[in-house]
């Protein structure tokens, strides 16, 4: 049996998946919860851990990714599957750095979903499907990934430096590393690039 700790922020697809998963004899969903806090606090304090982490990446409070960035910082080293509603490369590939074990989209079949949890749970980590900007994302730290988030989000530095509890001159270095990287003189071309490769 795989037991599974759910976290998403909406109750009725956290508990749609929950029905979902509890169809197939091999998995047993030991938890629901709403938000990455949450999450931190149940697993801190629990003595039945989970074989797997399902998360979802946008909630409020705390998201999947810092969540995850939490969990490693913490040395919690069981799988971690991230959920989506979106087909986002930014947010994926990132999530993939942090340490997940696989990425999934909410409106996966149930069957290939399942699939991909027994591989994960079974010890695999499955690789993003090509996707639209990933191979231009591999040149950047999970770091310069957050920062180029806020940036296609079209915040200034010191939106971003609030954002992530960052001094803005640290933002500014961020930044020039990202231009660099992009082979550009400016944040507008910077921009583009990025959006150009579906990332805005």
């Amino acid at each position: 049996m795989i037991r599974i700790l759910l976290v998403d922020d909406q109750a009725i697809v956290r508990q749609g998946i929950a029905a979902l998963l509890s169809t197939c004899d091999d998995f047993e969903v030991i938890e629901q919860l709403a938000d990455g806090k949450q999450c931190l606090a149940w697993l801190a304090q629990t003595q039945q851990q989970p074989d797997l982490l399902l998360m979802d990446i946008r909630m409020p409070e705390l998201d999947g990714l810092g969540t995850l960035a939490q969990l490693r910082q913490r040395g919690w080293n069981r799988p971690v599957v991230l959920m989506t509603t979106f087909d986002e490369p930014l947010a994926l590939t990132q999530g993939v750095q942090l340490g997940a074990n696989a990425c999934l989209l909410k409106d996966a079949e149930l069957d290939s979903f399942a699939a991909v949890l027994r591989k994960v749970a079974g010890g695999a980590t499955i690789p993003l499907p090509a996707q639209s900007g990933s191979n231009l994302l591999d040149a950047f730290t999970p770091r310069e990934l957050e920062v180029i988030r806020e940036l296609c989000a079209g915040k200034h530095n010191k939106e971003i430096a609030s954002a992530l509890n960052l001094s803005a001159g640290t933002v500014r270095n961020y930044v020039s590393s990202i231009m660099e990287k992009l082979g550009v003189q400016n944040r507008a071309r910077a921009l583009l690039k990025l959006r150009d490769a579906g990332l805005g």
